[in-house]
């Protein structure tokens, strides 16, 4: 099979195309025939040897997958061969998904209804999977709250909209003027602000129209965070799953936080997954029944998963990057 592996840590260079032998799925696992991958920052985080596979190098990389179940290992009655399937958080415990085939541990699978195509699969699995956990399981998110949420109309954004739209939530998303703020607003947002602005704070107090927020959901942490804290309610979460630099707590920033009895809360896919495929499950549900979508940005072959990387990196992105194995 082809699978695309990395022998050292490093930027897009260390990535290499190879042919491996088909891995043979053990106890409490499922030979995964892979018909879609996704690409997301954890996975160069994990290339970059940020966090190294326990199982050593090569790896291959990739989080998460769609695809078809081939064979069980021993002890598997959850799934059978011809069951369709997507996961995330795969890729560093386990061996990752840009591939061909992957042999996963069925507690990380769930059915993939036959109506979803499996690129939205995949583009589904961390995405929601993420949104899904900080707004509703870390964030108490409720129905009447009001939630912010960064990135409106990145990959995880544009999941974190249609669940808390979906929760009963009224939200407020940032992204750039134009096609960006237009795709959040298709998707759920109430009101978009454009998060280069300098008065970011007061912009979103007044698309959520005087009210205060009770959650937040923060891809980037340190850019945000005095913002954050100028318009959350008492007691309001702000919910971090990501930062580029050091989240720095001034005095002034402080005192606001002590003032707004502010509950900063972090998290992150990779400690989530025994939760991870219950939370699929009712992805693909609502997937299936039109309540979410997964947008798909672009897609590109294994031979190109460094190009697919670049432009996950790009500002310009809606929805996700996503990887047909067959190409």
């Amino acid at each position: 099979m082809r699978a695309v592996r990395f022998h050292d840590h490093g930027d897009e260079s260390v990535l290499t195309v190879e042919t491996v032998d088909r891995p043979d799925p053990g106890p409490g696992e499922a030979l995964v025939r892979i018909e879609a991958a996704s690409v997301n920052p954890i996975d160069e985080y994990v290339r970059e040897g940020n966090v190294s596979p326990p199982s050593g190098l090569p790896h291959v990389g990739g989080s998460d997958l769609a695809g078809v179940v081939e064979a069980v290992g021993d002890g598997v009655t959850a799934f059978e061969p011809g069951d369709r399937v997507f996961a995330t958080g795969l890729g560093l415990f386990s061996p990752g998904t840009y591939a061909e085939y992957t042999a996963a541990p069925v507690d990380q699978l769930a059915p993939l209804p036959e109506s979803v195509p499996f690129r939205e699969g995949a583009a589904a699995a961390m995405a929601f999977a993420t949104a899904w956990r900080a707004l509703v399981t870390r964030g108490d998110l409720r129905l009447g709250d009001v939630a912010l949420v960064h990135g409106a109309s990145g990959g995880v954004g544009h999941a974190a909209v249609q669940v808390a739209a979906a929760a009963g939530a009224t939200v407020v998303g940032t992204a750039r003027d134009g096609e960006p703020a237009a795709f959040a607003r298709e998707l759920g947002a109430d009101a978009v602000v454009d998060y280069r602005s300098e008065r970011l704070a007061d912009d979103v107090a007044a698309a959520a129209e005087g009210r205060e927020v009770d959650v937040v959901f923060e891809p980037r942490a340190d850019a945000h965070l005095a913002a954050n804290l100028a318009c959350l309610t008492r007691g309001g979460r702000i919910v971090v799953i990501g930062e580029d630099g050091p989240i720095a707590v001034d005095g002034g920033t402080s005192m606001a936080a002590k003032q707004a009895d502010a509950d900063l809360r972090f998290m992150s896919i990779v400690a989530s997954a025994g939760d991870q495929a219950a939370i699929l499950e009712r992805v693909g549900e609502r997937l299936a029944d039109g309540t979410f979508t997964a947008a798909v940005d672009s897609v590109f072959g294994l031979d190109s998963v460094p190009e697919a990387l670049a432009e996950l990196r790009s500002s310009g992105t809606l929805g996700k990057v996503v990887l047909d194995t067959s190409r």
